[in-house]
């Protein structure tokens, strides 16, 4: 195992990675917001992984539910690929302690200019990492009978729609490979490494589909557009976006009751000559 896990770490160098670290293209997983969402290239979250610690690391270890684990950060695409996994950090660190330790790795994608990760509200919202606004609905299961009614709910619920990727990821690949609910003892490096290769086995299988089933590409990025997103302050390109996606909204709903006025009429002035 240990062994097997050296070996995998360093195929997960290849292949936990951006596809196209230049992002020239806009995921269609994001047009039908465009363009308020055309620079979104991810997102990320943290996830608690089980692990098996030593009496000395017990307490260090524990996370805020009392079990031992590394919190892993992931970043993940729109097609639920990793391109960045960060293990091995103690379940007792703050998921925006995790980023920033990240953030000084090399492998690390930051996003370019006017760019950004959907992150949930646990980070900081920052260029480079969209939030979304706090004390408003967020999760999409508090939309389920009572759908979004301000600009504020709007953009949270699109925005989580947008991030729940990288929770299905994480969910993927807990259900495919059983060992990260049972992490055998090894040295905390090892435990670690077995995590990361699982993630570049997923990424290996996402590949491998990808070529036996081409996925639609997304159009050019629009450069002009991320400079313009880039120079405004975030809080200042959240609100912009807000408002953008809630007449998105708005525009889709007279489009859909234009589409229907013509049967509407047809129907009525058949029913007229009919009387």
């Amino acid at each position: 195992m240990v062994h097997v896990a050296e070996v995998m770490v360093t195929f997960a160098d290849k292949v936990i990675c951006p596809k196209d670290p230049s992002y020239s293209t806009v995921s269609p997983k994001v047009a039908k917001w465009s363009p308020f969402f055309d620079g979104c290239i991810g997102a990320l979250d943290g996830t608690h992984i089980e692990i098996r610690a030593n009496k000395e690391s017990r307490e260090d270890m524990c996370n805020r539910k009392g079990w031992t684990s590394f919190n892993v950060l992931a970043v993940v695409d729109h097609e639920m690929r990793f391109t960045f996994v960060g293990s091995g950090m103690s379940g007792a660190c703050h998921d925006m302690y995790v980023l920033r330790e990240s953030q000084t790795q090399s492998n690390f994608p930051a996003p370019p200019p006017g760019m950004f990760y959907a992150a949930d509200s646990g980070y900081a919202l920052a260029h480079g990492y969209l939030t979304p606004y706090k004390n408003t609905r967020y999760y999409l299961q508090q939309f389920v009978e009572v759908g979004p009614s301000s600009f504020e709910e709007k953009f949270n619920h699109d925005h989580a729609s947008i991030r729940n990727v990288v929770e299905r990821t994480f969910g993927v690949i807990k259900n495919r490979w059983p060992i990260l609910d049972d992490i055998p003892f090894y040295k905390r490096c090892t435990q670690s490494k077995i995590i990361i290769a699982c993630c570049a086995f997923n990424n290996y299988l996402v590949d491998r589909k990808a070529v036996k089933e081409p996925q639609e590409q997304g159009p050019p990025v629009n450069q002009g557009f991320l400079d313009f997103c880039a120079a405004m302050p975030i809080e200042e390109m959240r609100n912009w976006i807000s408002t953008g996606v809630y007449y998105i909204k708005s525009r889709v709903q007279l489009q859909r009751l234009q589409n229907r006025l013509p049967n509407t009429v047809n129907i009525a002035q058949q029913a007229t000559r009919s009387n």
